[in-house]
This record gives structure tokens, C-alpha cells and sequence, in this order.
């Protein structure tokens, strides 16, 4: 039987992340435009042979100074790209019969492809708030891969981790309902739900 299921991990203040965004977008175009057109003037004072000492000397200081600020608008230029990318990240996650399939997404219209695994691969999944995800994450030997922007999880969705032999052991981390993992446990193997797992409707009735 084929199934599909697909969710999203909408990063909280999702309009104040994007107007955040905007602004480092327009910043880091202006500072690379500007960076662009001191690329001329540094080319025309590159210090060449001929002529007299005083005329070389300040060909040295016009080429010294272009070539700085060129640098500095291209610096801030690439600072403000890589900052503005993580600003407004959200996360989908898509089951298809047997495969997840985790992107990221920067402000809402860019996405990235993170990973994607068969439920084979899967060797635990369960609770971030269980015993088991403390020592699954103690491992040395793993690496933690945290797919959502959410310090706290949205209403009606927990925190999921996935342990995946994914060239080397990597910790997933999740922000769904509780119908993914439903989901992914049809194509798991039955010994890859944690021990200690407690369904989140009981756990919010002890709350």
C-alpha cells in the first residue's frame, strides 16, 4: 500500500523572519554592487612599470586603497549572504511509501534537499524527551542533525529524533505530529521504536 505523508516545521515569527530576510538581501546586493564597482578603479591603479617615483608612489596608494575597499564591500557582502541564510529556515519532511525525505527551506521560496533514507536504514526513532536520546546522543561516534529552527515545538507536534546508519550514524531531529511517526513505523522494523516511547496523547494527559 502506497503512502504518502508531508509536513512542514514553520519557523515561529515566520513574517518577522522574512522581513529580516528582505533587509539582509537588499544590504548584501548593495555592499556587492558596490564591491563591483570598485573592481575598475583597482585594475586601472594596478601598479605597472614606467614613469617617475612620485607617480608610481601614488599609483601604489590609488591601488592600495581601491583594492581595500574593494575587499571590504565584498567581505560584507558575503557575511550578510551567509547570515541572511539563516534567517525565516523552515522544514519539510516528506514519506513516501518507505523513503523520508528532508529539505530545508530559506524564506519560503528556496529549497534545499538535506537528506533522504529508507526506513530500512533507520536503526532507533523516538522521543528527544526519553532516556534514549540523551545516550544515542552522547555517542562520539554520531552526529546530531537538528532539522528544525524551533527552540520549543509548534501545537501538536514533538520533537522526534531518528537514528540513521546514513554513511556513518546521524541523529535527526524532527518537529511533527505524531501521524509521521506513525507513518514511518509501517515500513520500520519493529525494533527501531525507542523502549521507553509514550504516546503523546498520554503524555500530555500526565501533563
Amino acid at each position: 500500500m502506497d503512502v504518502f505523508y508531508e509536513e512542514s516545521a514553520i519557523v515561529h515569527n515566520a513574517k518577522k523572519g522574512e522581513k529580516k530576510y528582505k533587509i539582509f538581501h537588499i544590504l548584501s546586493m548593495i555592499f556587492l554592487v558596490v564591491g563591483i564597482l570598485f573592481v575598475f578603479p583597482t585594475i586601472m591603479f594596478i601598479p605597472i612599470g614606467g614613469g617617475d617615483a612620485e607617480a608610481k608612489a601614488t599609483a601604489v596608494t590609488l591601488f592600495v586603497f581601491f583594492c581595500s575597499q574593494t575587499l571590504l564591500f565584498f567581505g560584507l557582502w558575503f557575511l550578510l549572504y551567509k547570515w541572511k541564510s539563516t534567517i525565516n529556515v523552515s522544514y519539510d519532511y516528506c514519506f513516501v511509501t518507505g523513503e523520508l525525505r528532508i529539505s530545508k527551506v530559506f524564506n519560503v521560496n528556496k529549497r534545499r534537499l538535506i537528506t533522504r533514507f529508507n526506513t530500512e536504514e533507520i536503526l532507533q526513532i523516538g522521543d528527544i524527551e526519553n532516556s534514549s536520546y540523551e545516550r544515542l546522543k552522547s555517542d562520539p561516534m554520531t552526529k546530531e542533525v537538528i532539522c528544525t529552527s524551533n527552540e520549543e515545538p509548534a501545537e501538536g507536534k514533538f520533537f522526534m529524533y531518528i537514528l540513521v546508519n546514513d554513511g556513518g550514524k546521524k541523529l535527526y531531529i524532527l518537529e511533527c505530529r505524531e501521524l509521521m511517526l506513525m507513518n514511518i513505523l509501517k515500513f520500520a522494523k519493529r525494533s527501531a521504536l525507542e523502549n521507553d516511547y509514550v504516546m503523546q496523547e498520554k503524555k500530555q494527559k500526565k501533563v
